[in-house]
């Protein structure tokens, strides 16, 4: 099944990579962290507390939740999957929002999950876009976009990496196909097209070049195989091409997985 891409930060975006993904509803990419977290001992984030358009509750079950330590930025589907040291700066979005009740691409919604107040909702900041990867950068020096495994033919997060991942905070999609990649072992690098308007032409451009038509994301660059939406089987197939190289595994064998979906899936952007 595909979707269509949403606008946000830049125009019409399509980013192969992706497999039906569960999520941690709230914009995705705050408090004091309790155990000397990569927040510990930071001041409150900026912005106005406010009440987002979901429930931020309990173990925050169907949200997509982005936090960071000393490693850089990490996603989560529920509460406790997020460490206790770190969960007084999360980035709370919700995946199954309209689009005209998104935030503006500027800010995020930024929750403090160590402890729930009356009710049991956990205070929500409508927050600076650029001050959360302030403190994402801060408590790393690791590039902040999402790594994959061991590096094969450019390290994680760099610009030559054999395997790149264009996509968005609220696709699902997106963070289903890294997800997959990092069960294969694949080296990979996500690049947000709604932040990096560089890195929605450099998608742009290697979709022409392939004489793909990229209108939504994930949008994959698998050694220069353009994917638009995500086919597991088709990722099979490029990770068993790819064996001699020392992708996917001892040998490059492709263990026994689950049928591909009928069709690829996408977001729309």
């Amino acid at each position: 099944m595909r979707s269509v891409i949403r606008p946000a930060f830049v125009a019409f975006v399509f980013v192969a990579l992706g497999v039906s993904s569960s999520a941690c509803g709230n914009p995705a990419p705050g408090g004091q962290s309790s155990t000397g977290g990569a927040g510990a001992g930071a001041a409150p984030p900026a912005g106005e507390v406010v009440r987002p358009p979901f429930a931020v509750h309990g173990d925050c079950n169907g949200l997509l939740l982005v936090w960071f330590d000393t490693e850089g930025p990490h996603t989560a589907a529920k509460r406790s999957d997020v460490p206790g040291g770190h969960r007084e700066h999360v980035r709370v979005d919700s995946l199954s929002l309209a689009p005209e009740q998104r935030l503006d691409p500027a800010f995020v919604y930024l929750a403090d999950l160590r402890s729930a107040g009356p009710g049991g909702a956990y205070v929500v900041r409508k927050t600076p876009r650029e001050v959360f990867e302030q403190m994402i950068d801060k408590a790393s020096s690791v590039p902040t976009v999402a790594q994959g495994g061991p590096a094969q033919g450019g390290a994680p997060g760099s610009a030559n990496a054999d395997v790149i991942i264009y996509g968005a905070d609220w696709c699902g999609a997106c963070h289903s196909a890294a997800a997959y990649l990092r069960q294969r072992g694949v080296a990979f690098v996500e690049k947000n097209i709604e932040q990096d308007q560089a890195a929605y032409a450099e998608m742009q451009s290697k979709a022409r070049a392939a004489g793909v038509q990229a209108t939504g994301i994930p949008v994959i660059d698998f050694r220069g195989h353009i994917m638009t939406g995500f086919d597991q089987g088709e990722i099979d197939r490029l990770i068993a091409q790819a064996a001699p190289a020392g992708v996917g595994g001892a040998g490059g064998a492709v263990p026994d997985l689950p049928p591909p979906p009928d069709e690829p899936v996408g977001q729309p952007i």
